[in-house]
Formats: structure tokens, C-alpha cells, sequence
């Protein structure tokens, strides 16, 4: 902007003796791999996770958490006397839909979750993120152009000195939005769509396209407001949002990183870096108020335990 729960891995891992079995503990043997397996059951059913294999003395039965080494020796002990016991016998049942939820988790968790590259190649544009990118390339044809300034005039939030938005006042609603898509030069506008690109398009992907609307004319209203009573009506700019959104991811990601938010580090301080510059003034005139506004709204989005439900 600018003024003019994931899969078991004890499962997944070799069990046949070694380093695996240090971190597990031994409850006792069964003669047959038929018991074993019942008795695994019946410990899943109860939430006691273990491991069976087989060595010289059957079918060896262990415990992954130290803190139900008793509960397992007790539940071998009770199988041992009356394996007939029907909670044993129907226990097979109990674990297998156990099994089954815990898969349909590990997979709505893998879906959830994306890497770096996933997010920041292979993210597709959302509509509104493809809207706000097009409305802008088309005002800023305008601006370049100059072929209709008095419809641009409209856009700003206002066009008149002094901090009380005489034209919102006056019903004109829509300038408290429509300054983020005022852009003044080329390099302006490619940085800015560069970005909004990346951001927008993964917080859309991963937040729906109503929640992202929301969030986008929050961040536009919020960061408007603040450069506006900072400096003056003169500014426009997707920045604001821009920083709104780097805000959001950042703190998101860190807050709860099974939302599948991630920012590279190289790219976060890059743009930490560009929001100090633009308070010393070294890349020019820029709307420095709509920049903070825009983070601060961001990150308190992001990171608030009462909002995170709806954003």
C-alpha cells in the first residue's frame, strides 16, 4: 500500500527385537499367536496400547506406555484364568472400530496438513483471491491511464481533508474497502499481487472462500481505517490486507499447526524487513498505518483462542 492425530507408529515400525524394544515394556507371554492377538485387543479396547511378537517362549505381549505396565499384567493375568470371559470374546469387535476412527483421523490429518512446497507451488487460486487480483489490475489501468479519474476518485476513502469520512457518512459504504485496490505504479502492483497470490491462495484453500471473504474485508476495513486516520484519504493499496494476511498465517501456524499454515522463515523476514524500511522512509512513500493496522489485526486473528473458531 502506498500514499498518490496421526497413524500408531508402533505399527509402523519393525518389532522383531533391537532398539525398538527398549522404549517398550514386556507384560508376559501366550502360547498362541490366536490368544496374543485377543488379548491386543482387548488392551486397545481399555486404551493400552501394545505390541505382539513371537520369541522362544509363544507369543510375547508388550506395553508401549511405562504408566500401564500394571493394567496390562492385570488384564494378561485375568485372560490367563477365564479367556472364555465374553469382555475378552468381544473385544476384537471394539478394536477394529478403534482401528478404523484412528484411520479416518490419520487421513483427515494428512489431508489437512501441507508441506512448503505444496503450499507455495501447488496451492490453486481461489475465486476470490482470482477477484481481488483482476479488480485490481483493472483499477490500476485506470490509474496508469488516467481514462477515468473521477470514477478512481470514488474509490478512495475520501476524497475530502479531515478525519471524519464525510462520503461513508453520506452512504458511500464502499470506500472503506475499495483503497486496497488502488495501485500507482507497476512494481507496486506486481509485488503486491505476487504476494496477495501466495497468501491468499493458501488461506483460501485452507479457510474456505466465506471465511477468507471475511477475513480479507476485515483486514481492508481495519487497515483503510488506520492509515486513514494516521495520514489522510490519499493512500490505496492491497498492503494493508496484504500484511493483514502474513499476520494470520504466521500466527496461525503457530497456534495450531495441524491448520496446514505455514510461512517460510526467508519469507517472513523479508517482509518483516520491507515493514521497518517503510517506517524509515528508505522505499519511499508508503502507508505505513495501513501496514501495522493490517499486522496487528492479523495476528490477534490468528492467535486469539475466542476467534480462532470462526477464522
Amino acid at each position: 500500500m502506498m500514499t498518490a492425530n496421526q497413524p500408531e507408529f508402533c505399527c509402523l515400525l519393525p518389532m522383531n527385537g533391537g532398539w525398538w524394544n527398549d522404549f517398550m515394556r514386556l507384560i508376559g507371554h501366550l502360547k498362541s499367536e490366536d490368544s496374543a492377538k485377543t488379548l491386543g485387543d482387548y488392551l486397545l479396547s481399555i486404551n493400552i496400547r501394545s505390541q505382539i511378537e513371537p520369541d522362544s517362549d509363544g507369543w510375547a505381549i508388550w506395553v508401549i506406555s511405562e504408566d500401564q505396565i500394571e493394567a496390562g499384567r492385570q488384564a494378561l493375568a485375568s485372560y490367563e484364568a477365564n479367556p472364555a470371559d465374553a469382555r475378552f470374546k468381544n473385544a476384537r469387535q471394539t478394536a477394529a472400530a478403534i482401528d478404523e476412527r484412528e484411520r479416518q483421523e490419520t487421513a483427515s490429518y494428512q489431508k489437512r496438513i501441507r508441506t512448503a512446497d505444496q503450499i507455495w507451488v501447488r496451492t490453486a487460486l481461489g475465486p476470490v483471491t482470482l477477484t481481488l487480483i483482476l479488480i485490481s489490475v483493472g483499477v490500476t489501468l485506470i490509474v496508469l491511464t488516467n481514462s477515468n479519474p473521477s470514477a478512481v476518485q470514488k474509490l478512495f476513502i475520501s476524497n475530502i481533508s479531515g478525519h471524519d469520512l464525510p462520503e461513508v457518512r453520506q452512504g458511500e459504504i464502499w470506500r472503506l474497502i475499495t483503497p486496497i485496490f488502488i495501485h500507482f505504479n507497476i512494481p507496486h502492483i506486481l509485488f503486491n499481487m505476487m504476494v496477495l497470490r501466495d497468501l491468499g491462495a493458501l488461506v483460501e484453500s485452507r479457510r474456505g472462500t466465506g471465511v477468507y471473504l471475511i477475513l480479507v474485508l476485515t483486514l481492508a476495513i481495519g487497515s483503510n481505517l488506520g492509515q486513514y486516520y494516521y495520514v489522510n484519504g490519499d493512500f490505496g493499496g492491497m498492503s494493508g490486507v496484504i500484511y493483514g494476511l502474513l499476520g494470520y498465517v504466521w500466527l496461525r501456524g503457530i497456534c495450531d499447526p495441524a491448520s496446514g499454515m505455514h510461512l517460510a522463515p526467508m519469507s517472513l523476514a523479508i517482509m518483516l524487513v520491507w515493514f521497518v524500511l517503510g517506517w524509515f522512509g528508505v522505499i519511499g512513500p508508503v502507508a505505513n498505518g495501513a501496514h501495522a493496522v493490517g499486522l496487528i489485526m492479523g495476528i490477534i486473528i490468528g492467535a486469539a483462542p475466542i476467534v480462532k473458531k470462526i477464522f
